[in-house]
């Protein structure tokens, strides 16, 4: 994320932040400015991790699930890094994704953005079964647009023709 000082300031008048979630490598260049600014501790997958991120405070190893108290959990999802991972908002049903999964530009169709993709598309539509079994009906990509399902089943629906779509 691009740090922005007005930005940083509204973060603080919320109330500050307590963590960083870095969904994977791509799009954190100025991580360290904002970790400094809001003295938050900072959680990005040890798979991602390179010399721009390595002062990372808190590295998640292996493939989780992992829970950040119990509002929170955050799943891996490789597939557009070796790193990927979703974070998973229980109370409000949303599923925040990075780069792994979003709205296509040209339709209401769920995307994986192949030619970003830095590992395989089999590995990324594996992570795209495991998200199968999250309760949520909010994505919010990286990049693009957000999308309201009417309810699980329906998101349910967007991602089983997604997999249809991809393996077809």
């Amino acid at each position: 994320p691009r740090y922005t000082p007005r930005l940083a300031d509204n973060i603080e008048r919320l109330g500050g932040a307590r963590y960083m979630f870095l969904t994977h490598i791509d799009d954190v260049a100025d991580h360290g400015k904002w970790a400094r600014r809001l003295k938050c501790q900072r959680i990005m997958h040890s798979g991602d991790v390179e010399e721009g991120t390595a002062d990372v405070e808190w590295k998640l190893d292996g493939n989780g699930p992992w829970n950040i108290g119990t509002d929170f959990q955050l799943i891996h999802t490789p597939g557009h890094t070796q790193g990927s991972v979703c974070l998973h908002y229980k109370l409000l049903k949303v599923l925040f994704t990075g780069d792994h999964v979003a709205k296509s530009e040209e339709s209401d169709d769920l995307n994986l953005f192949r030619m970003y993709s830095k590992q395989s598309v089999t590995v990324q539509l594996e992570s795209i079964r495991k998200l199968l079994a999250v309760e949520f009906e909010w994505i919010l990509p990286g990049h693009g647009y957000r999308i309201k399902y009417r309810d699980v089943q329906a998101k349910n629906a967007a991602m089983e023709s997604l997999l249809a779509n991809c393996t077809s």
